[in-house]
């Protein structure tokens, strides 16, 4: 192991010194890499709009739309359409991430963009209301939003949904009724970034010509940022250089890989444990673990299942502690998708911005703050700064708090 470990770091770190030379990328200079609304949203829905300053008119959205989501004209017309946002309206429109409207043809597109958020399902009276999907198709179906107000301005009859991840799948109840409504909800309308935007983003550089060089590089830097992100940046040597060590040391390697998943287990367990352990030092109150049988504890029954589902299968699944802060306010703190949290009543959410603990994602184990945990040190660190965020939060009455 010790070899194998050795020989993979100097790998590593050879193939580094050359990555660092090239690092300079425009759109991570001005943006955080997984930023799903303000970078990939923002930029997706910037490509796709006739109207942005790419001079592209509807090229590259066509390339989206009939190569990519695979609908043809009859299913969406490509003549008159808007994209929501676009370069005048920064806002999205009912929260839904990229809509792409035919108010004409009554045709509409809903992207609902997902890198580390979990699915923001509510608790909605409204009969196909509560899971995310089907709200904001039913927002602009029916044309009544999720308050039960009216919302005419884009309400068309033709709409169809689609799911873009990092490496999620929707929750059953986020899709909710849209299994119900024909030819609404299939495994074809979940689009990856690993492979369908960045195909699409290669066609766009291929159908981008060369008088439009400025389009076409900044293009290339965002398909650059893709590659980081889904783990594609690797070159061709340096990946059979990878798969040649890896030859010399095969049962280590298999070793490694068959029993990753109580890596993960004991890292996630232990985290838990430890920053279970520090809000009783620190004296909050009523603190359980949820969910649980009896014990309340970390080591209860129903716990340590739902650890053992979330990392021998990657299930993404609500699970954290619950405390009440110094002041009786009632906080949950969530690892369900990014780990983040919250005030249960009224329920207001944040994500945790330090460095040492944004994008911790236990589900898919794929963030560098996430291995971070694996090492004890660390995970102090992080348990840490988690308990400093959250005070710091409620010294300035929880501002960055945002209701859900």
């Amino acid at each position: 192991m010790e070899k194998l470990f050795e020989s993979i770091d100097k790998l590593k770190t050879e193939y580094d010194k050359k990555r660092e030379k090239d690092r300079f990328n425009v759109v991570t200079a001005l943006h955080k890499e997984r930023d799903e609304v303000n970078l990939h949203s923002r930029f997706i829905s910037y490509l796709l709009s006739p109207k942005s300053g790419h001079g592209m008119n509807d090229s590259y959205s066509e390339l989206f739309i009939q190569g990519v989501l695979k609908l043809n004209k009859e299913k969406f017309d490509l003549s008159n359409f808007k994209v929501l946002p676009n370069e005048k309206i920064k806002s999205e429109y009912k929260e839904i991430d990229i809509l792409i409207i035919n108010k004409t043809k009554s045709q509409a597109i809903i992207i609902e963009n997902k890198i580390d958020a979990k699915d923001s399902n509510i608790d909605c009276k409204v009969d196909g209301y509560k899971g995310q999907l089907e709200r904001y198709y039913n927002t602009i179906q029916r044309g009544i939003d999720k308050d039960g107000k009216p919302c005419l301005e884009y309400q068309c009859n033709n709409v169809y949904v689609y799911y873009l991840s990092h490496n999620k799948q929707p929750s059953y109840v986020s899709i909710g009724m849209l299994n119900n409504e024909p030819n609404s909800w299939n495994n074809n309308n979940i689009i990856s970034y690993e492979y369908h935007i960045r195909e699409w983003l290669k066609n766009c550089i291929e159908n981008t010509p060369e008088e439009k060089s400025l389009v076409k590089e900044f293009i290339k830097h965002y398909l650059k940022l893709i590659d980081i992100m889904t783990h594609n940046d690797i070159p061709i040597e340096e990946r059979l250089n990878l798969k040649s060590i890896v030859a010399k040391n095969i049962e280590s390697s298999k070793y490694l890989i068959d029993n990753f998943k109580h890596v993960k287990w004991h890292t996630v367990y232990e985290f838990w444990s430890e920053l279970y352990k520090l809000l009783k030092t620190a004296e909050f109150e009523d603190i359980e673990i949820y969910p649980h049988n009896e014990s309340k504890k970390v080591d209860d029954k129903l716990f340590i299942k739902v650890i053992t589902d979330i990392t021998y299968y990657n299930k993404d699944i609500n699970h954290g502690i619950l405390f009440k802060l110094k002041d009786g306010t009632r906080a949950y703190i969530s690892g369900l998708g990014k780990l983040s949290w919250g005030i249960v009543e009224p329920k207001t959410w944040a994500n945790f911005e330090s460095e040492t603990i944004e994008n911790i994602c236990f589900s898919d184990f794929s963030t560098e703050n996430t291995y971070h945990l694996i090492d004890k040190k660390d995970m102090t660190t992080a348990v840490e700064s988690i308990l400093d965020e959250i005070s710091e939060a409620q010294n300035n009455n929880f501002h960055n708090l945002k209701p859900i």
